[in-house]
């Protein structure tokens, strides 16, 4: 019996003996899963290059506060170009704590860190979307793979199982017919049919109609739960919509609540104008180009005063005596700063 629905099986996938019992319905039903499976895979791959594509903004967004930090330190221009500051929350490299509790904590450090620098500013929004690429991950990202796994597995287990209880139909419809037609053979002849034969077509007949209703039922069922994921699916997209939706609301809204601390940069950069000689909104790149080299330097006189060929300093490295360390107003702590008062952007990003 094993050999003969081998046989069955064979004649199936080559396509020798085509089956009578296949179901019409079950087969557009595939047809139409595979669609829905393109378009589900296509929403994967969608999603999971957003999260790439915001984790790479997010880090050169970083990238030009960690440059802007690096070239003001020690200038005029780091107190509201690049200092972080003492109080910046780091980078948790300790690898204590996870999911929600590390959240938190994180949450907690940036709410009591108010940020005065270009620098610190995008430190405070890096930590902030970080937390939320995160989420994005966790809440829209995974769900959708899941999602896909969930679906792809089960009716591919089953879609295997109806082409079994089909093959063992097709077996059982096959030998009653070559029964049937021993019998008719017999009968033609003026002959009586054997006990034993009427035996076992009345046996296999039996078999023939159990395996007819266990092929219907589970075809039956599988098919309606196919229905079901597919024409019911935006049940098991809404949740990940409502994710979506909160994380775009939330994430803009935090974001701009973080840039609004740029409108007090943006004024310190432009009374930066008032105290310092040949600093303009428009730059001074036409004349570096252009300028003599000693018109340069004498159009800044903060920097002339600091040039001494034949100065009167009292030795080497000093500063001349017209210039008073605490009227230029320099920063430290950049990346190649040297106070310790302020910290590098290094020390708290993490990317």
């Amino acid at each position: 019996m094993k050999k003969a629905r081998i046989v069955t099986r064979v004649k199936d996938k080559t396509g020798i003996s085509k089956s009578k019992n296949r179901s019409g319905d079950l087969a557009e039903l595939q047809q139409r899963f595979q669609q829905f499976a393109k378009k589900l895979k296509f929403l994967i791959l969608a999603v999971q290059a957003n999260h790439n594509a915001m984790l790479a903004y997010g880090k050169s967004r970083l990238d030009v506060a960690k440059a802007i930090n690096s070239l003001s330190a020690d200038t005029p221009l780091f107190p509201c170009a690049g200092d972080i500051g003492p109080l910046a929350p780091p980078a948790d490299s300790s690898g204590n704590g996870s999911g929600d509790a590390a959240s938190a904590s994180t949450s907690t450090a940036l709410a009591n860190f108010h940020p005065t620098s270009y620098a610190a500013i995008h430190l405070q929004l890096h930590k902030k979307t970080k937390i939320y690429h995160d989420k994005y991950m966790e809440h829209v990202v995974n769900y959708a793979v899941e999602w896909e796994r969930v679906l792809t597995n089960r009716i591919s287990l089953h879609i295997k199982q109806a082409n079994k209880l089909r093959v063992d139909l097709d077996h059982y419809n096959s030998k009653v017919e070559s029964l049937r037609q021993d019998a008719n053979k017999t009968m033609s002849k003026g002959k009586s049919v054997p006990e034993k034969d009427v035996d076992k077509l009345r046996r296999n007949e039996q078999k023939l109609l159990t395996s007819r209703q266990d092929y219907d039922k589970f075809v039956s069922d599988l098919c309606g739960y196919m229905e079901e994921v597919m024409d019911r699916g935006w049940k098991d997209l809404h949740p990940m919509l409502v994710k979506l939706s909160q994380f775009d609301a939330t994430l803009s809204t935090e974001e701009a609540n973080c840039c609004k601390a740029m409108y007090g940069v943006t004024e310190k950069l432009k009374e930066m104008s008032t105290r310092h000689v040949n600093v303009k909104a428009g730059g001074r790149l036409k004349e570096l180009e252009t300028w003599s080299l000693t018109s340069v330097v004498q159009a800044s006189g903060e920097a002339a005063g600091s040039l001494t060929i034949e100065g009167s300093g009292s030795g080497d490295g000093d500063l001349p005596q017209s210039v008073n360390p605490e009227t230029l107003q320099v920063g430290g702590g950049g990346l190649f700063g040297n106070l310790g008062s302020s910290r590098s952007i290094q020390d708290y990003s993490s990317t």
